[in-house]
């Protein structure tokens, strides 16, 4: 019988420097992230530095696999804008390295993603055609899937919508409001998880 997945939340190292009266610990905030110039250079190695440290102290306490945030930062699509377009890059290549520093310390790596997130874009293209916005989801998952081979799978949270807190384009939309909307949605996804050989864990938020 194959181990157990023994997984802990791998974001704190992301929080450093954030200072707010209160503080969503749910999800990385990436509006703090840098993405260009010497900012980026130095906190994301501070990043790194704290990820290091990090994934050998759970790693030694047991945990095989950590959870990063997240789908929707590291996927692109032609319908993003510019701005979303160029931070999806910028994060797309950090992550390889965060990715590379977890793979090293002998863990698994799953990334989580809201069910289902958008942009004010995406929104004015597709609007709320629940199969059009299927399909934009699923191949999300399917290129991330086929460009981060060392992911193992996807953390599907589903129940909620960002609330009005959340000032980053990429937003979650509650598209799943039933089990029979849920049932369809992983009916749509499964096969993707299966053409790449990758696990899918669903998870409500409220647990």
């Amino acid at each position: 019988m194959p181990p157990g997945i023994f997984l802990i939340d791998a974001i704190g190292p992301f929080f450093r420097g954030y200072e707010r009266r209160r503080i969503n610990w749910s999800k990385i905030p990436f509006t703090h992230l840098a993405t260009e110039g010497e900012a980026r250079r130095l906190q994301w190695e501070q990043i790194r530095a704290d990820m290091r440290r990090f994934v050998r102290e759970v790693a030694t306490a047991g945990y095989n696999s950590v959870t990063l945030d997240d789908l929707a930062h590291l996927a692109p699509h032609p319908l993003h804008e510019p701005e979303t377009a160029q931070r999806i890059a910028a994060f797309r290549e950090e992550f390889a390295e965060i990715f590379r520093i977890v793979r090293e310390a002998g863990l698994k790596i799953y990334v989580t993603s809201d069910v289902l997130p958008v942009t004010p874009a995406i929104d004015a293209a597709i609007g709320n055609h629940r199969e059009r916005l299927e399909e934009f989801y699923r191949g999300l998952v399917d290129d991330f899937l086929r460009d981060f081979p060392e992911v193992s799978g996807l953390v599907l949270r589903i129940g909620e919508s960002d609330g009005v807190d959340v000032k980053d384009p990429i937003r979650t939309r509650l598209h799943v409001r039933s089990a029979v909307e849920t049932n369809r949605l992983l009916r749509h996804l499964l096969p993707v998880f299966e053409k790449h050989d990758r696990t899918l864990i669903l998870r409500t938020w409220t647990v």
